[in-house]
């Protein structure tokens, strides 16, 4: 918890002013009961209404400055939290932006939903409670006893045989919550991550019938998070009455004490309700106490989970060079590759290429032969694990990879859209675009013309995942958005797969046209697709098994020669 507080920092300010708020709410309090107590000394029992109103008068005045002191720690408190809570989020957010692949396929997309909301809250929460109940509670607890001894300090001995036995009470709870807490955090993370992964994957568990298998699945998972919830509860339950039952005895000790001092007249019975008002909130502020302990245990779980992300560290370090490379020329030298934590033979073994600027390139092998993850590698979303990788002749690790990436168009096959308009999807791949360079990506992607026939054109609403276009019409906008920036090298990742044969040669040929110095590399399963590339390559098994046009390799390479023959069979060679 310690790491996190460089985010109260900006709120200082806000930070000491709560706390001096609280104090003169506590001050205020203290006052209260000992008034209390002179009325009925002085003026109940001696029938004297002036003494009556005038005390009654000083309540009010106390009762007025201690609500304009409550009301003041709540403000500062509330903007301290908050302010907190929205560098915290920002902070998260940057730093899961910022992670690879490989960092978020570690904590997964609930767990991070799950930091970034649920934890963070609970941060906001401890300030709040720092900021005031642990000010408060302390501060009457002592402010109480001071008074209760000054007053009669026989009525202190039940107060002290309390305190040890709540400690003891409290401590036991504390230890046996805090492993529930961070098991509640993880069930949390279990429910939102399928409850992510349903929503964004709606169409498939429907298209499967999966609906009664993934609310079993996410029965389970609810389930666990309510026994989770219902053992902290079986502790809580446990506390709060046993918490109760001292307090009540430590009351009932007080007023036996209390009674025969009063008989003996060593007290008199205003200052007994005064001593005895004290004394509840001495019990109070222990009980306080003790739930606040509780509380700082969640948080401690809480901050443990958000420091582990923002002190992870992503392996894919920048380099120095912030300047485009000169050229689009790409060298894979010796490059193997194997996944963070995975066991087994390197998903990439022993790969060397040259590609040139203006070439077409293409990939093609079987599902799993590392397509793929050879093209991930060179933006950098994976770092090779073997060899080097040059773009421009420099290594690609020298480059920031702001630079890098900037160099760089890719398109995936199921891309993602984001939600706002079409307009807006095209020129995530550059921002200050002119509405003349969106229209001519689209031309060139051969999108312009289903979008021109939308009523709102390019200002054309979209769903979240593009989820109201057809797959065609997403992968055009993504090529759009790929180009516009006119990168040095375009990847297509098997990017024209949901379009027919006529309309992917057209766009093939579009963007071609409209990027002639474009290193262009095509990963594809369709002949069509890569038939017409400078060259070809054939992988199998994280290798590069054969190397050619298509007609040099529909003759020397059986393994380019069985796809050609199985697409050729269903009409897809064409």
């Amino acid at each position: 918890m310690i790491k996190l507080l460089r985010f109260l920092k900006p709120y200082t300010i806000w930070v000491v002013l709560a706390p001096a708020a609280m104090v003169v709410e506590v001050l205020m309090d203290l006052l209260q009961p000992s008034m209390m107590g002179r009325i009925i000394d002085r003026g109940v029992t001696q029938t004297n209404t002036s003494e009556i109103l005038s005390a009654g008068a000083i309540m009010m005045v106390f009762a007025f400055a201690g609500l304009a002191g409550g009301i003041c720690c709540t403000y500062f408190s509330s903007r301290a939290s908050l302010g907190m809570g929205l560098d915290l989020r920002r902070a998260l957010f940057d730093k899961v932006v910022s992670m690879s692949f490989a960092e978020t396929d570690k904590f997964t997309a609930g767990s991070l939903i799950t930091r970034m909301v649920n934890d963070v809250r609970v941060m906001q929460m401890v300030v709040t409670m720092i900021t005031r109940k642990l000010v408060r509670a302390p501060l009457m607890l002592a402010g109480s006893v001071v008074i209760v001894l000054s007053c009669d300090p026989h009525i202190a001995v039940p107060l002290l045989a309390a305190a040890p036995v709540l400690t003891l009470l409290v401590l036991k709870c504390v230890f046996k919550m805090r492993r529930y807490f961070g098991e509640m955090q993880k069930r949390i993370d279990d429910v939102n991550t399928i409850m992510e992964e349903n929503l964004s994957g709606i169409r498939v568990v429907k298209s499967y019938n999966m609906q009664d298998s993934e609310c079993k699945r996410f029965s389970i998972a609810n389930a666990g998070l309510a026994e989770t919830g219902i053992a902290t509860g079986r502790i809580m339950i446990f506390l709060g009455p046993s918490l109760a039952f001292v307090q009540h005895m430590a009351s009932i000790g007080i007023l036996l004490i209390a009674a025969r001092d009063v008989n003996e007249r060593l007290i008199k019975i205003g200052e007994v309700v005064a001593v005895t008002q004290y004394a509840t909130q001495v019990m109070m502020s222990l009980v306080m106490i003790s739930f606040d302990i509780m509380h700082l245990s969640r948080a401690q779980v809480a901050a443990e989970r958000i420091t582990d992300i923002l002190s992870s560290e992503n392996p894919i370090k920048s380099g120095d060079v912030d300047e485009p490379a000169c050229d689009g020329s790409v060298c894979f030298e010796s490059v193997g590759f194997s996944y963070p934590g995975a066991s087994g033979e390197p998903v990439l073994s022993d790969i060397s290429f040259s590609l040139k600027p203006g070439g077409t390139y293409a990939f093609i092998g079987a599902t799993g032969s590392g397509k793929s993850t050879l093209v991930s590698l060179i933006p950098r979303f994976y770092d090779a694990t073997a060899g080097r990788i040059t773009i421009g002749g420099r290594d690609i690790r020298e480059y920031t990879l702001r630079a890098l990436r900037s160099a760089i168009g890719t398109v995936m096959q199921n891309p993602k859209l984001l939600s706002g308009t079409i307009a807006s999807n095209i020129r995530v791949g550059k921002e200050d675009a002119a509405e003349d360079e969106v229209r001519q990506a689209a031309e060139e992607s051969c999108a312009s013309g289903f979008i021109e026939s939308l009523p709102d054109g390019y200002d054309t609403p979209v769903a979240q995942d593009g989820t109201t276009l057809s797959g065609g019409q997403r992968q055009r906008i993504a090529i759009a958005r790929s180009i516009i920036s006119r990168p040095e090298i375009l990847i297509l990742d098997d990017a024209t797969s949901a379009l027919d044969s006529i309309t992917e040669k057209a766009v093939l040929r579009a963007v071609r046209a409209g990027n002639p110095k474009a290193t262009i590399i095509i990963v594809a399963q369709r002949i069509s697709t890569v038939k017409n590339a400078d060259c070809i390559f054939v992988m199998e098994q994280g290798r590069i098994c054969a190397r050619g046009t298509h007609n040099a390799l529909s003759e020397s390479c059986s393994a380019y020669r069985e796809i050609l023959d199985s697409q050729t069979q269903n009409g897809d060679a064409a």
